[in-house]
């Protein structure tokens, strides 16, 4: 059980590096890439390397996905389509910081997906965990940058993020069931091809605004890394995690995601920690940590 757990840390360790990560080089993407263009080319890099991945490893996909087809397609709707749409879309107008401390909210949420399924009842601790750390969202959301109040654009893109983290929840809910059937690497290749082809009619729509000549390099950094450290790498040890623990404990592994990003957004873009910043920090983690403890 120790070995397990000590694997399960450094799993979820290696995670939220690179999650920190995700949040500046996608930053820099989402600033100068169209969004549709940046999710469908994405998710080209990623399902090409989970198919070469899968080809390597002579894995059975067809057989897998004509049986469970439909929560595949949820799963890739959810994962994919729902939450890069509002993700990419909402890091464009906010802050890195901000939209790693809305994802801290991911355990949280699928607390709430577990109990309007009737998988869990939670008791006064929960419920006062769940109410605190959505007072921290409040908190950020009408927080302050020097004298004056938060921008609008800010405004938007938390909510997009906060859209992205409530597809997310969804995901992780939906795919442990398909992990535990199929494995980490088949389900995770299965959910990021069906959610492809879902996403790809809306990324051609997007095609025409691209410039490549007029995009710096670090975007282009960006994208590879979102289709690999984060689209490959990142879901391939997120559903590992899940064939391992229960969808609530591999969620609460991320809780580190937002004091590294704040520290990697201070030291690399100067990103000021506002004091809204820090208080809806204390109340989102200390909420999430009542509503998992």
């Amino acid at each position: 059980m120790a070995h397990r757990d000590l694997r399960f840390a450094a799993v979820m360790g290696l995670y939220t590096f690179l999650s920190a990560a995700t949040f500046l080089l996608g930053k820099a993407a989402t600033d100068a890439l169209p969004i549709l263009v940046l999710g469908l080319f994405r998710f080209l890099i990623a399902g090409s390397a989970f198919l070469l991945l899968a080809w390597v490893r002579g894995l059975d996909l067809w057989s897998v996905a004509r049986t469970d087809w439909r929560a595949y397609a949820w799963a890739g709707f959810l994962g994919v389509v729902v939450n890069q749409l509002a993700f990419l879309g909402g890091l464009s107008f906010t802050l890195p910081s901000h939209a790693a401390l809305l994802y801290a909210l991911t355990p949280t949420v699928v607390l709430l997906l577990a109990w309007a399924r009737g998988q869990e009842r939670p008791g006064p601790r929960k419920l006062g965990g769940l109410v605190l750390a959505f007072s921290g969202v409040l908190v950020l959301l009408s927080g302050k940058v020097g004298a004056g109040a938060l921008p609008p654009r800010w405004i938007l893109g938390d909510l997009l993020v906060l859209v992205a983290v409530i597809a997310w929840a969804g995901y992780t809910v939906v795919s442990r069931p398909l992990v535990q059937r199929h494995g980490a690497q088949r389900a995770t290749t299965l959910s990021i091809l069906f959610g492809l082809a879902l996403f790809a009619p809306f990324g051609l729509m997007g095609l025409p605004r691209l410039v490549p000549a007029a995009v710096p390099p670090m975007a282009w950094v960006g994208l590879v890394y979102l289709g690999l450290g984060t689209s490959v790498v990142a879901y391939l040890l997120w559903c590992h995690a899940l064939s391992m623990k229960e969808a609530s404990r591999v969620a609460i592994s991320t809780n580190a995601q937002p004091v590294a990003t704040a520290l990697l957004a201070w030291l690399f873009y100067g990103t000021a920690i506002t004091p809204a910043f820090a208080v809806g920090t204390v109340l989102v983690l200390g909420g999430v940590l009542l509503t998992q403890w």
